[in-house]
């Protein structure tokens, strides 16, 4: 981007044409004085202010915008020495080449038509890039005013050399896009390229005409080195961010500039809004300095109230989709709750299955253990199960089975956890039960269950008696762990189906 002497190509037919108008603006003395002095680093103050003083209208602007809310300043500034003092040799050169240059090409009679838009675009472009360098924390704002004030100097030169490329008149006028477009398929270039180059002909700073060259290239991309590349994102976003106060007919401007004006200055949308009221806010006094209507009152009004209803349905569309988000968060976690349960229980009986009632067990084991209540634990397993599957089949010993875990299951409390341990043979955990408690309870469901009990398939009455054996651990025995603790309950529980079946039996050392 730095090189020196970078070439700027365009084709050989378009140069040729724009060398040879003869209605192509020459730049005035004090313009090429400018430009000569912006690249001289010796230059001093005397110097300046000597160029300066030779354009009376040229010096009187310099104090105006000296003097203008641009600047802030707390006093007034009588003198075109102090001004220069006061805004540096840099922007003094640089705001003095703006004004003498928009004027000279502006004015000058020989131009054919050039429709309003244009310059009111430009300024306006050029007073959003500054004041985004202005608020990213950039130097050189003036060079940045300037870069985006001369972005678009191509289609003057455009409209001079070749005067059919362009509508003439106000009805036929074209969007920016358009004229690009146009370009490209009439002349195989752009008004960028050929801006940059009739810049660099006139032998302008090669930083200006590099802006120029690259200003329709919108890069919102994160880069390494901010300075140079922030300096142009300011420059290639002003044009689209200028069309807001010009394209009033395009609804979907505003929103699209809020998305880039994000990733360049990292904007919320409410600091956009604030963006856009501090231009218009701009406005009036830029106009006055360069003489040209850029919004009135009611353009103003007008963008700020769209500005105002875009946030809103911004907002609006966030809160909705916050809302779809949380169901939707809300959704996914009921879902992931059901699969985490489906995911503990037996499928046949729906009561919990082996793998939860060890997890169970180890934390009820350890919460007994700590606070010192009794824990129980009861095997419960079907007495001649086989049976029932040898003489009607599996689907009718899965129907004994899910009748068995849900008579238990109904019948026990709610702090009692039943769960299928496989086969035939299910496990309860009595939480604060002792021996005795326990003991009792087994006793009343092997009662209820004996007498009220029984499966039916089709057209037979299946009823089977259980056996349990129950270990209970503090109040009676304590287990160094829960496989002991196992391993006591299944010892009952054998001894139960050597008593007999259809009975119960506690644990003994």
């Amino acid at each position: 981007m730095n090189t020196p002497n970078m070439d700027i190509e365009i084709p050989e037919s378009v140069k040729a044409q724009i060398l040879q108008c003869p209605t192509l603006p020459s730049l005035p003395a004090v313009v090429l004085q400018v430009i000569a002095a912006s690249q001289d680093p010796d230059i001093g103050l005397s110097e300046v202010s000597e160029i300066i003083r030779s354009d009376p209208a040229l010096s009187a602007k310099l104090l105006k915008v000296a003097n203008s809310p641009l600047y802030s300043l707390r006093r007034t500034i009588n003198n075109l020495r102090e001004a220069l003092t006061i805004l540096g040799l840099n922007a003094s050169l640089t705001i003095g080449l703006s004004f003498s240059l928009l004027n000279s090409l502006k004015n000058n009679p020989e131009q054919p038509f050039i429709h309003e838009n244009f310059w009111k675009r430009a300024i306006l472009s050029a007073t959003i890039a500054k004041r985004m360098g202005k608020k990213i924390g950039l130097g050189n704002l003036e060079d940045i005013f300037l870069s985006a004030l001369l972005q678009d100097i191509g289609i003057l030169v455009l409209q001079c050399s070749h005067p059919t490329l362009y509508p003439e008149t106000s009805e036929q006028y074209l969007a920016h896009d358009q004229k690009t477009l146009l370009e490209h398929e009439t002349l195989n270039t752009n008004h960028s390229v050929v801006g940059a180059w009739i810049l660099k002909h006139w032998n302008f700073p090669q930083k200006l005409y590099t802006a120029v060259l690259n200003s329709h290239t919108l890069d919102t991309q994160q880069h390494q080195n901010a300075k140079d590349d922030l300096f142009q994102q300011c420059i290639s976003f002003s044009g689209h961010l200028a069309d807001i106060w010009i394209d009033t007919d395009e609804p979907d401007l505003l929103s699209e500039n809020m998305q880039v004006c994000k990733s360049i200055l990292g904007l919320n949308e409410i600091e956009y809004q604030e963006f856009i009221d501090d231009i218009c806010n701009i406005l009036p006094e830029v106009s006055s300095l360069f003489n040209v209507q850029l919004s009135d009152n009611q353009a103003r009004d007008r963008l700020l109230d769209q500005t105002r209803e875009l946030i809103l349905q911004r907002n609006l569309q966030i809160i909705k989709q916050s809302e779809q988000d949380r169901r939707q968060i809300e959704a996914m976690h009921e879902e992931n709750k059901d699969l985490e349960e489906a995911a503990r229980r037996d499928p046949l009986t729906g009561i919990y299955n082996r793998k939860y009632f060890e997890y169970l067990l180890d934390e009820e084991f350890e919460n007994a253990n700590l606070n010192r209540w009794p824990l129980s634990l009861a095997f419960i397993d079907l007495d001649n199960f086989k049976e029932v599957n040898d003489i009607y089949g599996h689907p009718a010993g899965d129907k004994v089975l899910k009748d068995i875990a849900d008579f238990f299951n109904l019948n026990i409390r709610q702090t009692d956890t039943l769960a299928r341990y496989g086969g035939d043979e299910f496990i309860l955990i009595l939480p604060g039960s002792t021996h005795e408690t326990a003991e009792a309870m087994l006793q009343r469901l092997l009662k209820e269950q004996r007498s009220n009990h029984s499966s039916q398939i089709d057209d037979a009455i299946i009823k089977l008696g259980v056996s349990i054996g129950l270990a209970t651990h503090i109040d009676q025995h304590d287990f160094a762990n829960t496989s002991a603790f196992l391993k006591a309950a299944d010892k009952a529980l054998y001894q139960a189906k050597a008593a007999g079946r259809d009975t119960l039996v506690s644990y003994q050392d």
